[in-house]
């Protein structure tokens, strides 16, 4: 009798049986996304939007794919809000596959929010496609087995949401927007209509009803003065919520009396009235505070960490929540209404202090970054702010704490690298800077978004050289050249790689013309072997491994050395050179260990990578030993544990012994599917044989260890 699954590919546990109980475990590593932001404190009306909103979700029993609702209205309508209230009252089992949230706005790329979306569902980084079809696929692919809720807010454009849509038929795509987005039904193959929802302005009595909510009074104020107030906000909630925490101001004369500012004004047109609401705000907060108000007209988002405020501009955090010009929109995260946002935006216009608002907050994404950056890595880096006594050196614990606080602004560096006004020299730290969180998280769209600017500017700089700051900025060019290159081989498309090549090419000749600099022409050659190794080229890549070695030349770079012998090691075990690679693996264990502080996980990735160039020489025997050292350093589960895990297996399977094999082939399916890896099918491959041989194990092969969690390059 013959057992088996067919039918498609599966991705986590597959289990048969007549009865099956109880609770599976794998699935996501880091649980079901619930990544929805705050919504706004005190809602009133909207009953029929959320009534229609109530329907769809009703009808989905008929979906034989997701549903695309577009909320359209005007500016500050209160569309992210409705939707934001309406989404947060759902119980979790109306959405089981999570619940995913990004914001979008003009130059954000739909790439860039897949590659987000699948690093919460759990997905090593080093799996991330490289494509933005690919990245599509992925997502439809983890998200196809639950029904799922996708919200993206602020759309600008149809090309935007058409990729984003989840894998089970039974989800929701909801997407608010100044726009009908009526290009979506050409985009659609199947010419399936959105359900558009038109939010409209908020009626006089709901506006009323509104401010004595904000207000803290259910039978507050009423009368004429309200009225004027109701008129002046122009049927827009965030308007009627500023006016009303101004209202409520101890010092204010209440609502009789910001009705009588308003009148005094003359009487504007309806929908200049807000403006002048906004600026009555304004002129009721103290000097300090209106400072730090026009610094966030600076920002170049309406959304950022508390800390920046809290630095730039203390305690002007809590007098702006409570004139209602800032709302809180996560932990440790503020945000302004898109409206106040470009209302902040014409007051730091106007002000003569702009360009030092505007430098501070430059300064203050380059100095966290590079904070986050030495936490991250020890890479050796070329901007003066990396080393020396101004170093931020103390602004994160550790790794993880730097990851956690970077990872929120990760859009708001791309915004800073892209603000015209952000000097080449800042634009380029900001390129070494992000390199880490990027390389971790795999954001390679903002990463190459970013270093193409770095390198734009680094080009124009070294254009103008003079013979004093020739060297300096030509060596500036290599290493942007470098970062770009090194970002495009991490994303790895075919083109990725051509284009990288050229890239790397260009930092070895920027970095001769500014008189030679070992380690960029090092780091140069090795990319250019990492672009052989993955064409499988093995030989090629050994021999550019080899250059990059004696570019060094008497360079003092240990850690770089034993990176390198690491790298010729695998090559030369893909090439069939077996004996020459046990001696390159051997050369690089002893330098990881002999470093100043031993790099004992990168020793770790070294014995698993000896032990699988022993099975490749078909010496199985003296596998055993080096996968035993590296399984006591791969303790906690991990896309390495489950690679010495099946290497393991292959292991026992060369020495005769299939029940030791088949269980640890079981327990490697199990870690890549709990992982949410790809991976698991090099494991179901090998369970499914009849023969369960495992086929010929390449030292080069996706079963071995590499990306994120390979010895990474010297740089």
């Amino acid at each position: 009798m013959r057992n088996g699954i067919s039918g498609g590919t599966f991705y986590g546990p597959v289990v048969m049986g007549r009865d099956v109980g109880g609770r599976l475990a794998g699935g996501s590593g880091s649980g079901v996304p619930r990544m929805l932001p705050f919504g706004p404190d005190g809602f009133v009306d909207r009953d029929e939007a959320r009534a229609r909103l109530d329907a769809v979700l009703a009808g989905r029993e008929r979906q034989s794919a997701p549903v695309l609702v577009v909320l359209h209205g005007t500016v500050g309508v209160g569309k992210t809000g409705l939707l934001l209230h309406w989404a947060q009252q759902l119980p979790k089992e109306a959405f089981p596959g999570g619940v995913f949230y990004a914001a979008m706005g003009e130059g954000v790329e739909d790439a860039a929010v897949l590659e987000s979306f699948i690093g919460v569902l759990g997905t090593p980084r080093a799996e991330l496609p490289a494509t933005p079809d690919a990245l599509a696929a992925r997502f439809r692919s983890l998200t196809a087995d639950g029904a799922c809720l996708v919200v993206l807010d602020g759309v600008v454009s149809a090309a935007q949401v058409s990729r984003l849509e989840p894998g089970h038929p039974g989800s929701m795509v909801a997407v608010t927007s100044r726009f009908r987005l009526s290009a979506i039904e050409q985009q659609d193959p199947a010419g399936r209509l959105p359900v558009r929802l038109a939010v409209p302005e908020l009626g006089a009595e709901a506006c009323a009803e509104l401010f004595r909510t904000v207000l803290g009074d259910a039978d507050g104020p009423d009368g004429p003065s309200l009225d004027a107030v109701v008129r002046a906000s122009a049927g827009l909630p965030y308007v009627v919520r500023i006016a009303a925490a101004r209202a409520a101001d101890p010092v204010s004369d209440g609502v009789e009396g910001l009705a009588a500012r308003i009148a005094r004004e003359n009487i504007l047109e309806a929908l200049d009235m807000p403006r002048r609401v906004f600026d009555l705000a304004y002129e009721g907060l103290d000097p300090h505070v209106q400072r730090g108000f026009r610094l966030l007209g600076a920002h170049p988002t309406a959304e950022f960490a508390d800390a920046l405020l809290d630095e730039l501009a203390p305690g002007v955090r809590g007098p702006l929540y409570a004139a209602g010009l800032l709302e809180r929109s996560g932990p440790g995260r503020s945000r302004l209404n898109g409206v106040v946002h470009g209302h902040a935006q014409l007051l730091a216009a106007a002000d003569p202090q702009a360009p030092g608002l505007l430098r501070a907050v430059v300064d203050w994404y380059v100095r966290r970054a590079a904070a986050a950056e030495l936490r991250l890595s020890g890479r050796w880096r070329l901007g003066a702010v990396f080393s020396g006594p101004e170093a931020p050196t103390g602004v994160f614990a550790d790794k993880a704490e730097a990851l956690a606080a970077l990872e929120p602004d990760r859009h708001n560096l791309l915004a800073v690298a892209e603000l015209p006004q952000t000097e080449p020299g800042q634009l380029c730290l900001l390129a070494e800077a992000v390199h880490g969180l990027f390389l971790d998280r795999g954001h390679h769209t903002l990463w190459i978004r970013i270093t193409r600017l770095a390198v734009a500017a680094a080009g124009a700089a070294a254009s103008g050289d003079t013979a004093a700051g020739g060297a300096a900025d030509g060596l500036l060019l290599a290493r942007m050249h470098f970062e770009l290159a090194f970002a495009l081989t991490d994303r790895g498309s075919a083109e990725d790689l051509e284009e990288a090549r050229a890239h790397y090419d260009a930092a070895r000749e920027s970095a001769r013309r500014a008189g030679g600099h070992p380690r960029t022409e090092s780091s140069a050659l090795e990319g250019l072997g990492r672009i052989a190794a993955a064409r499988r080229d093995p030989r090629a890549a050994a021999e550019l491994y080899g250059q990059a070695l004696a570019a060094l030349g008497d360079t003092e770079h240990p850690r770089g050395r034993a990176l390198l012998a690491y790298h010729r090691g695998t090559a030369a075990s893909a090439a069939g050179e077996h004996e020459q690679a046990a001696a390159l693996l051997g050369e690089a264990l002893e330098a990881f260990l002999a470093l100043p502080e031993p790099d004992t996980q990168n020793a770790a990735k070294t014995r698993l990578r000896q032990a699988m160039a022993r099975l490749a020489a078909g010496r199985p025997a003296e596998a055993l030993a080096p996968l035993a050292a590296a399984m006591e350093a791969f303790a906690a589960p991990s896309l390495n544990r489950a690679d010495a895990v099946l290497v393991r297996g292959d292991a026992a399977h060369a020495l005769g012994d299939p029940a030791a094999a088949r269980a640890d082939w079981q327990e490697a399916l199990e870690l890549y599917a709990s992982l949410r890896s790809i991976r698991v099918e090099e494991a179901r491959i090998r369970l499914a044989r009849g023969d369960g041989a495992p086929g010929p194990t390449r030292p080069d092969s996706p079963a071995g260890p590499h990306g994120p969690d390979s010895p990474e390059p010297q740089l």
